[in-house]
């Protein structure tokens, strides 16, 4: 862990160190000998670059700025969802509808396909959760992850559609929609 945090803080510094030394003109960043008679060659091979850089990026990847599989992402939110499950009712998914301030009792249902992969290191996976006892009466649920110590971690979730009478059917009423990755709250 300590190890992670310590890697954290040095890729910038092992970047710039890098992108110098594969700038210089010369292997060891001392003035050229305008007399030697060399033409300016590079400093470096390009499998030695080629070589660096596939050591930044597995640093990165250490530091959790890897790419999560839609499954990782899907356990992730698995975990999520039986965690809080175990916080209140046993089986029961308790969320605060920010709308309405009513709490919501309900069931996991499903993750839907596709995940999403967001700008910045963010995932995002939409599910439907039932009100416990009635299947077909079903709320969309949204939530926001991110890379956190050694997983993925639930940072937001929110209450995205919920379930209206239509016609003796349940339907799901959007309470915002998407424009660009950004909620839109709707009327």
């Amino acid at each position: 862990m300590l190890a992670l945090k310590k890697l954290k803080i040095a890729m910038p510094v092992l970047i710039v160190l890098v992108l110098a030394r594969c700038g210089s003109s010369n292997g060891g960043g001392e003035a050229s000998d305008t007399t030697s008679g060399e033409k300016d060659k590079p400093a470096y091979s390009s499998e030695q670059i080629e070589a660096a850089i596939e050591l930044l990026e597995q640093g990165e990847k250490a530091a959790g700025k890897r790419e999560y599989s839609a499954e990782e992402i899907k356990q992730a939110m698995r975990e999520h969802i039986k965690r809080r499950m175990r916080l209140g009712k046993a089986g029961v998914f308790q969320i605060t509808d920010p709308r309405t301030s009513q709490v919501l009792e309900l069931e996991f249902q499903k993750i839907h396909d596709p995940v999403r992969v967001l700008p910045g290191n963010h995932y995002f996976a939409c599910t439907n959760f039932a009100v416990v006892g009635q299947p077909g009466k079903t709320f969309d649920l949204d939530f926001w992850l991110q890379p956190h110590e050694n997983g993925l971690k639930v940072y937001q979730e929110n209450v995205h559609k919920v379930p209206v009478r239509k016609d003796d059917d349940w339907v799901q009423d959007p309470h915002y929609n998407f424009v660009d990755d950004r909620i839109n709250l709707l009327p």
